[in-house]
C-alpha cells in the first residue's frame, strides 16, 4: 500500500496559535483579530464610522513593479474601480469613482492624501493624548492540523484570512447582504461574513464530516454574529450542475448578492468544475452583484518554463477566460483588487496571495 501524501497549511508554521486537541484528530484553535477601530456607533452600540484601525494600516502591498501582469486581468478602467471596492467602506464613493480615475495609482494617491486628513488628537482631562485602543476578538475554529490533499477544506489557509480581512475592512458593503460562501472548509470566512451580513449560505461537500464540523463551528462563534443574521449550512459539490441543486437551495440562492470564494484553487478537475460554478450564478442569480475569490500563488519552477510559474492560478485564469468567451464577447470583468486595506487577522500577508473580483460587463 502506498504511502498518503499529507499537506499542511503554512498558516500553521507563522503564527503561535493558542489550540487544543479534541482527540479525535482534531484541534480547537482561537484565531484573534482587532476590530475596524470605528469614531461612531448606531443606538445599539453597533460600530458606523469611518476611522479603521487593524493590526498594521499598510500590510497589503500593492503589486510591485515589475511584476508579470496576466492578460487576462484587465488594466485599464477596471483597476480604477479596485479601488473603489477596497476603500468603499473607509472614503465617500466618489474617491474611487472609475469617471474620476484612469488608473490604479490615480486612485490610491488619492485615498493616501485622504488618509492623511485625520481627526486632530484627543485629549483627556489632563492633557494627556486620550488613545483609543483597538478592541480584540477571537474566533474559535475546529479543524485538521494537515490532511490528504482532497481533504484540504478541513484545515485553515491564509486566503480565508485575507477575505475575512477584506469583509471587515468593507463592512458597510456587506452590512445585512446576503452572502453565499463557496468552499467554506471549516467555516471561518462565513462567520466573518455573519458579523455583518443578514443572511449566510455556507457550502462544501460533505466528506469526512465536514458539514456538521461548520455547524459546530457556527454555533462556537454565534456570540459574534449579527443577531439577525441567518446562518445556512448547505452541500454544493462544484461537480454538481445547478439544474440539479435541490430547489430549497435554488430558492436561497435568489437573494444573493454576494458570492465569496477562499483557497478553492489547487487541483485543474476542481478549478473546471468550480469556474463552472461560478458561471451558473452569474447567469443565474438576479441579485449578485460581485464574487470575491481570495487565493495563494503557488510557484513551482519548470524547465519547460524555465522560470518558476503558479500553474493552478494560470490554469484558472485560462479556463475562465475561455469560458467568458464562448460567444466571441466577454461577459464578465475579472478584477485584480488592490490589497492595501488593514490587516485584522494575525497571519502572514505574503506577496503571493491574490484577492480577484468577477462582475458582469455592463456593471
Amino acid at each position: 500500500m502506498s504511502d498518503v501524501l499529507e499537506v499542511t497549511s503554512e498558516l500553521y508554521a507563522e503564527a503561535e496559535f493558542c489550540s487544543t486537541d479534541t482527540g479525535n484528530g482534531n484541534a480547537i484553535s482561537k484565531f484573534t483579530f482587532v476590530y475596524p477601530n470605528r469614531h461612531d456607533t448606531d443606538a445599539n452600540g453597533t460600530q458606523t464610522g469611518t476611522q479603521t484601525n487593524g493590526m498594521d494600516k499598510r500590510n497589503g502591498q500593492p503589486d510591485q513593479a515589475g511584476t508579470k501582469k496576466t492578460p487576462s486581468i484587465k488594466d485599464s478602467e477596471e483597476e480604477s474601480c479596485l479601488e473603489e471596492e477596497s476603500y468603499e467602506s473607509e472614503y465617500d464613493e466618489s474617491v474611487c469613482d472609475e469617471e474620476d480615475f484612469e488608473s490604479e495609482s490615480d486612485c490610491c494617491d488619492a485615498s493616501e492624501q485622504q488618509q492623511t486628513n485625520l481627526p486632530a488628537v484627543k485629549l483627556d482631562k489632563d492633557g494627556d493624548s486620550d488613545v483609543e485602543r483597538p478592541r480584540k476578538g477571537a474566533i474559535e475554529i475546529e479543524h485538521r492540523k494537515s490532511t490528504r490533499l482532497d481533504l484540504v477544506g478541513l484545515q485553515i489557509w491564509r486566503g480565508a484570512l485575507l477575505l475575512a480581512d477584506y469583509i471587515m475592512h468593507n463592512e458597510r458593503k456587506f452590512k445585512n447582504a446576503h452572502i453565499l460562501e463557496l468552499g467554506s472548509g471549516v467555516g471561518l470566512t462565513s462567520i466573518v461574513a455573519s458579523m455583518y451580513a443578514r443572511e449566510v449560505i455556507c457550502t462544501d461537500i460533505d466528506i469526512e464530516g465536514l458539514l456538521d464540523l461548520i455547524r459546530g463551528n457556527v454555533q462556537r462563534n454565534v456570540h459574534l454574529s449579527n443577531p439577525h443574521c441567518r446562518v445556512h449550512v448547505n452541500e454544493l459539490d462544484f461537480k454538481v450542475s445547478y439544474q440539479d441543486y435541490p430547489r430549497e437551495l435554488k430558492d436561497k440562492l435568489q437573494h444573493v448578492q454576494y458570492v465569496v470564494a477562499a483557497d478553492v484553487i489547487y487541483d485543474d478537475d476542481i478549478t473546471e468544475a468550480f469556474v463552472r460554478t461560478i458561471v451558473s450564478l452569474l447567469l443565474e442569480l438576479p441579485k449578485l452583484k460581485a464574487i470575491y475569490i481570495a487565493l495563494e500563488k503557488r510557484y513551482v519552477f519548470t524547465l519547460e518554463d524555465m522560470d518558476s510559474v503558479a500553474p493552478c492560478y494560470d490554469y484558472f485564469l485560462r479556463y475562465f477566460e475561455k469560458r467568458n468567451s464562448r460567444f466571441g464577447v466577454n461577459r464578465w470583468k475579472l478584477i485584480n483588487v488592490c490589497m492595501n486595506f488593514p490587516h485584522y487577522f494575525d497571519y502572514d500577508k505574503v506577496k503571493d496571495l491574490v484577492l480577484l473580483k468577477i462582475c458582469h460587463a455592463s456593471k
